[in-house]
């Protein structure tokens, strides 16, 4: 579950249920391998920039006592360290936007981001920040995807869906939409969003998947996903 694309597009980094270790794969799916089975590693799992770690936050439970350890491991070999950060969540960067917020504090970014003051009390989820670093796209549930600047500036409802991943142009979302039964996911579709003009693509109405926890490649041309029904990965092509 949860892919997620190195910076150079050649592997993906995917995690188990209830976010439970790191596995990586070439993009091609050979070649899997896992890093660690630690508890909630795969939580907002990061790639280094250069591509040769991956961070992710670890959750170690003894009795009533939870040690939570941030750690990187590298890709080649596994060998791992220590990260020192006051963030609850794998980052290699340390700017203060707005994403940072959403990010460490989903139950309270609605109180610290003024232009969020109106959603007070709701949780900001599943934050992604632009390629250009201006914009953050963001997910308040029931309220559907939103946009704003990263700065706090120009709040904009996009459009209904969850899992906002951006395109290289920083103009397009991509989105899922899904449906459940109340304990089972019954449907869902990728669709391509233009933030400007609305126009919307749809990726999947022609296939018996149901995509979750989209991804896009670094160049634009893939989305990952993972498919709830057979709890495999999926890739699809775009084309332009």
């Amino acid at each position: 579950m949860a892919p997620v694309w190195s910076p150079s597009g050649d592997k993906i980094a995917v995690t188990t249920d209830n976010y439970t270790g790191i596995l990586v794969a070439n993009a091609d799916g050979t070649a899997l391998t896992e890093l660690t089975s630690d508890r909630g590693a795969g939580y907002k799992m990061a790639w280094s920039v250069d591509g040769k770690q991956i961070m992710g936050r670890c959750v170690a439970i003894n009795g009533s006592s939870v040690k939570r350890e941030m750690k990187a491991w590298n890709v080649a070999d596994g060998k791992v360290s220590t990260v020192k950060t006051s963030r609850s969540v794998p980052s290699w960067s340390t700017s203060n936007t707005v994403y940072d917020i959403m990010a460490n504090d989903a139950a309270g970014a609605t109180e610290k981001i003024a232009a969020l003051k109106t959603y007070a009390g709701l949780m900001v989820i599943n934050p992604a920040l632009s390629p250009d670093g201006r914009k953050v796209a963001f997910q308040i549930p029931g309220k559907g995807v939103m946009v704003i600047n990263a700065d706090g500036s120009g709040l904009t409802r996009v459009c209904p869906g969850s899992h906002p991943a951006w395109l290289p142009d920083s103009k397009s979302l991509i989105v899922t939409r899904v449906k459940d039964d109340g304990q089972r996911f019954t449907s869902s579709d990728i669709y391509a969003i233009d933030i400007e003009t609305r126009h919307e693509n749809l990726l999947t109405g022609s296939t018996d998947v149901i995509p979750l926890t989209p991804a896009v490649s670094p160049d634009g041309k893939r989305v990952a996903f993972e498919n709830a029904i057979d709890a495999c990965i999926y890739v699809i092509n775009l084309k332009y």
